[in-house]
């Protein structure tokens, strides 16, 4: 969340993120984060590199190629490969 912040919003000149610009990081809604790692994910794709999310479920390692929901999934790991 924090490489997102400071990629995306407080070192942006988009002004898409201006709004937000002062906002602490736990009041970011969880939309914005899922935008912000959208955007990410596609800058990173880009450039031929991946963005992956992992969480352990059951003692087991998941990887996720996306979030697949509409809340900000805490509890993983994210993973930037170039």
């Amino acid at each position: 969340m924090h490489y997102l912040a400071i990629r995306y919003i407080y070192n942006s000149t988009d002004p898409k993120w201006e709004l937000i610009r002062w906002t602490g990081i736990s009041e970011i809604s969880e939309q914005t984060w899922i935008e912000l790692h959208h955007t990410a994910k596609h800058d990173v794709e880009i450039g031929g590199g991946s963005l992956k999310g992992y969480e352990f479920v059951n003692n087991e390692l998941i990887s996720h190629e996306r979030i697949n929901s509409k809340f900000w999934p805490a509890n993983w790991m994210w993973v930037i490969q170039s």
